[in-house]
């Protein structure tokens, strides 16, 4: 896969898409439908985390507070 089929993350839904600090490292997570994406290659889903911490994707210390924030 490549990060350019994932450009939604970070433009048309920035505002969905954001990162939740779990004691695993950062999880994507779609705070609108309150789904994980799951991305099985670790190289591509670090590649994406840091391209939404570069493009300012929120950031959440906890999985409700996102859920909550819609």
């Amino acid at each position: 896969m490549n990060i350019s089929e994932y450009t939604y993350l970070w433009t048309t839904k920035k505002d969905e898409f954001v990162l939740v600090n779990t004691e695993y490292g950062y999880g994507i997570v779609n705070k609108k439908e309150q789904t994980v994406l799951s991305i099985s290659d670790e190289e591509l889903e670090k590649q994406l985390i840091n391209k939404m911490l570069e493009e300012g994707n929120k950031v959440y210390e906890n999985i409700l507070d996102a859920y909550a924030d819609v």
